[in-house]
């Protein structure tokens, strides 16, 4: 019979990978999208207009303010272009098991790369975050836990699929034996 209450598996989404491994429950997934080909061309353009500049200012025994003005644009390219390169290479991977939770970006090195003991977490949640820009909103999904101290542990961010950060969020629980429960916050179900 039908239990509103009672969680449905979520299906498994095409971009996850899932393994039983000696280490545990080993989930995978790539970061690349179709944004990051827009975000490399945009780059190749960006970058390409900095080493114009720079040529032409140090060819041409340019002032110093030549040099300098650019400077937030060259820091902004290096990053974006590192952004885009770990967008089309990187995969993130989540390892559950041994009483540990490992979550690593690879293989070019990116923030949020952790391993937690599983003892320490009590639930985990998604969350869905609106951000607004001059072309609309954008939706990202963001999957916490809660600690046993009672605080916030961010754990994936900025994934572009519910459906993803759902299944991933209930695969975790059940090899982790966390019943899931409601957290205030959040995505509604």
């Amino acid at each position: 019979m039908y239990d509103p209450d009672e969680p449905i598996s979520a299906p498994m989404p095409e971009n996850i990978s899932i393994e039983h491994g000696p280490e545990g429950l080993i989930l995978s997934f790539r970061w690349f999208s179709g944004k990051f080909i827009f975000l490399a061309f945009f780059c190749l353009i960006w970058d390409g207009f900095l080493v114009f500049w720079y040529t032409l200012a140090f060819t041409e025994n340019a002032p110093w303010i030549m040099l300098v003005f650019p400077l937030l644009h060259v820091a902004i390219g290096v990053y974006l272009t590192y952004y885009v390169i770990a967008g089309i290479y990187n995969r993130t991977v989540v390892t559950v098991g041994q009483e540990r939770l490992s979550i690593q970006h690879r293989p070019i090195p990116w923030p949020g790369s952790r391993t937690l003991l599983a003892s320490e977490l009590t639930q985990l949640y998604t969350e869905e975050r609106v951000t607004r820009g001059k072309h609309g909103p954008r939706v990202s999904y963001d999957l916490s836990a809660v600690s046993r101290d009672n605080k916030k542990v961010k754990l994936l961010t900025g994934l572009d699929s519910p459906d993803s950060i759902r299944f991933l969020e209930r695969q975790i629980e059940e090899q982790l034996g966390i019943r899931d429960r409601r957290v205030e916050g959040e995505m509604p179900r």
